[in-house]
């Protein structure tokens, strides 16, 4: 079939105005559809076409009912249609509205061929004049649809007065015609201005976006600023590195636990100075332009719910409830950087903790995917009114936020997230919602991997088990009665303390008894244990299984352990509720045992078959030239177990290499005179004139580089980098990947 109308202009592209212009046109559609019933009902009432064909009258009636009816189902429903696929919406409409031109067509027809041009006839043709005038306007947007829409209602009724054969049947058969060309006409001139008006208003606004941008400051001062800052930055890290390298090799067996407080407190204080300075680079690098994105495959899923988790006691220490909400559609794996974004969530729901008015931060997380492998992700972390919050706790909270962004106190966390966001092709907005809350909508645009989701293999035994859901956020309950559809369990879902009760008396009378009943614990309140202790302590229920979710500060009270200790049906899941953490607790508890994790270890490279010295002792050369560098490595290869030897040039390393066999090479990328990466070069020329199968790994210590510069060094032969400064985990993963060596420690 034709598409009734093809964008062709950037506005006619752009969702908002295409959804303003449909919401125009279902708007004042609705207002003809009973008037046109009523209409024709009153010309049957008072006339005598209804005696004179009274089956042919029926007929007509209630085919004018039923497309009604066609057309009310997409005009009332618009949002929820439209919603769903905006296209799909105005084609179906169209074909229903040309149903109904048809019908009234053959309402005009069968009139004027029974009756002639009488006064029946005539009052309809009045009305279809005026109302086709009223909806020219409006559907001038479109004008392809309405030329056919208007010939179909018009043009039919002309044809059958002219067949008539009387003088007046000629007549307004040349003025229904002359109508439909003027109509026709004038719909055309409306259309044509509507859509020059919305590009004159986008021309304007992006010329004025044009403007502001070209008034803010030089240009080459920014450039001097942000280069200046870039190398203060550099010079920075070094130092820093220096110091937490330094600290990372104290070892705290002999300390007191006076002394390892004080050397936490000097780690920690280190690499927020650390973060600070990266902040810097970052926003210089943002307003210049010149950030190097990190792209790389990671699971989307995990990462967004790994966040949340890390806020979870962050939260509750605020006195805030954290709850989350993934889209069932959520890619499995997606192509982006991963820090930065991580970045962004981290810094926009700390943000929102802080300043939460509600006592309820929600994390709602959706992704559309658009033509090819390209999608938007969109993160939205609102304040969300679950439960009715103290309204003046409410007030005083929400005058914090607005000192807080007047006076600047907010950091530059959220300029260096929105700048990072504009660099994934996407934005970051601060919205108040009319109830008084805050909105932050995250949106960036990622590639999709793999499109289908990952979900728990749900153990069979699971199925038609019976839970009982209380307390929870509505939201989090839809959800979560969904996931546990999909693991084969029943969920039902009540609110209160006597619900419960009652839900599972009843229950157990019907012969369908509850197996377990999970509690949502609120903040800052037992109630959830009273429950517990109330269907613990009744004969009936004593043996029902029970798990009340709750926050881990809750959880290590000496009331809820001596509550564990003493009853051993009731245990303990951590808010908020994940599915893998949930899935193991129904396991646990309604099948006495811990399910095996239904997730395959993360892809990595193969590693090297280890050869070393000894049992489980893994060689690794470090080819450093700075000094203190050469410390850290060496310390933190230990700590790991590894025997380490070191060099200070790429020619020893090479040498060194022909003579002894390694495991692994750590080598500075940046060595004088660039003999790191020439060094590199020299090995896997060696390895190639010995016909050796085996490859000994290099991976390049760097600073921090674009992606063309590391790119070059995997080129060169590299097979991994480390950023500097060196921290323990990173070095340990890299270990672990390529080697499978875990810490001694």
């Amino acid at each position: 079939m034709f598409d009734l109308f093809t964008p062709t202009s950037k506005v006619q592209k752009d969702r908002q105005v295409i959804h303003d212009t449909d919401a125009r046109v279902a708007k004042y559609s609705r207002r003809g559809l009973v008037l046109n019933f009523l209409v024709f009902a009153l010309s049957l009432a008072f006339g005598d076409f209804f005696y004179r064909e009274t089956n042919l009258a029926i007929v007509l009636v209630t085919g004018l009912l039923l497309v009604t009816l066609l057309r009310s189902y997409y005009l009332f429903r618009f949002e929820a249609l439209y919603a769903r696929a905006p296209k799909r919406w105005r084609t179906q409409y169209f074909l229903a509205s040309f149903f109904g031109a048809v019908w009234w067509s053959v309402i005009l027809v069968s009139l004027t061929w029974v009756l002639g041009m009488r006064e029946e006839t005539l009052v309809m043709w009045l009305y279809t004049v005026v109302f086709y005038s009223s909806v020219a306007n409006v559907f001038a947007p479109y004008i392809r649809f309405l030329k056919i829409y208007l010939f179909i209602g018009m043009i039919p009724a002309a044809l059958t007065a002219m067949l008539l054969g009387t003088i007046d049947g000629y007549l307004y058969a040349a003025i229904m015609v002359l109508f439909y060309m003027m109509l026709v006409h004038q719909a055309r001139v409306t259309g044509v201005g509507y859509w020059e008006r919305l590009e004159a208003n986008h021309v304007l606004h992006e010329r004025a976006r044009g403007l502001e941008n070209e008034q803010k400051s030089s240009r080459a001062a920014i450039e001097l600023k942000n280069e200046f800052l870039v190398n203060l930055g550099h010079e920075f890290r070094a130092s820093l590195n220096d110091i937490l390298g330094t600290l990372s090799l104290v070892d705290d067996a002999e300390l007191s636990d006076r002394q390892r407080d004080l050397l936490s407190m000097a780690s920690k204080a280190g690499e927020r100075q650390l973060d600070l300075v990266n902040n810097v680079v970052d926003f210089s690098k943002i307003t210049t332009k010149s950030l190097e994105l990190d792209e790389s495959v990671f699971d989307l899923r995990r990462l967004v719910a790994k966040l949340v988790r890390d806020f979870s006691l962050e939260a509750h220490q605020q006195g805030v409830e954290l709850n989350y909400l993934m889209d069932s559609d959520l890619p499995a794996r997606v192509r982006g950087d991963a820090a930065r974004l991580r970045q962004i969530v981290a810094t926009l729901l700390g943000h929102s903790l802080k300043f939460s008015v509600t006592g309820n931060v929600f994390v709602e997380v959706t992704y559309n995917t658009s033509q090819g492998e390209n999608g938007e992700l969109q993160i939205v972390i609102s304040d969300s009114h679950y439960h009715r919050t103290d309204e003046a706790k409410a007030e005083v909270d929400e005058s914090r936020l607005q000192e807080a962004e007047q006076t600047g106190r907010v950091g530059i966390g959220l300029s260096i997230s929105k700048g990072l966001a504009e660099c994934m092709e996407g934005s970051v907005h601060l919205l108040k919602t009319p109830s008084g809350g805050n909105r932050a909508v995250i949106n960036v645009h990622l590639q999709t991997i793999s499109h289908h989701g990952k979900s728990l293999g749900a153990d069979q035994r699971l199925r038609g088990k019976r839970l009982l859901l209380v307390d929870l956020p509505d939201r989090v309950a839809l959800d979560l009665v969904d996931e546990l559809g999909n693991w084969g369990v029943q969920a039902q879902t009540v609110y209160g303390y006597e619900q419960a009760v009652d839900r599972v008396a009843d229950c157990a009378s019907s012969g369908e008894p509850v197996d377990l009943v999970l509690i949502y614990n609120r903040l800052n309140s037992f109630n959830a244990l009273a429950l517990s202790k109330e269907l613990a302590g009744a004969e009936t229920t004593a043996d029902l299984k029970q798990v009340i979710a709750m926050s881990v500060l809750q959880r290590d009270t000496e009331e809820v352990h001596q509550h564990l200790s003493r009853f051993e049906q009731v245990s303990c899941l951590e808010k908020p509720i994940m599915y893998k953490q949930l899935y193991d607790a129904l396991c646990q508890r309604l099948l006495t045992q811990v399910p095996a994790d239904p997730e395959p270890p993360a892809s990595r490279a193969e590693p090297v078959a280890p050869v070393a010295d000894g049992p489980g002792i893994q060689r690794v050369l470090v080819v450093e030239d700075h000094r203190v560098n050469q410390m850290v490595a060496s310390g933190m290869l230990k700590k790991l177990g590894c025997y380490v030897q070191l060099v200070s040039s790429g020619p020893e390393a090479v040498a060194i290499l022909e003579k002894e066999r390694f495991d692994l090479v750590l080598l500075d990328s940046e060595l004088p005179d660039g003999s790191g990466v020439a060094a590199v070069q020299k090995i896997r020329e060696q390895e190639k004139a010995a016909n050796s199968r085996r490859r000994v790994p290099v991976i390049a210590m760097i600073p921090e580089l674009n992606e063309e510069q590391v790119s070059a060094l995997f080129s060169a032969g590299f097979d991994d980098q480390l950023s500097k400064p060196l921290r323990y985990d990173a070095l340990e993963g890299r270990l672990q990947r390529w080697l499978g060596v875990a810490s001694a420690g």
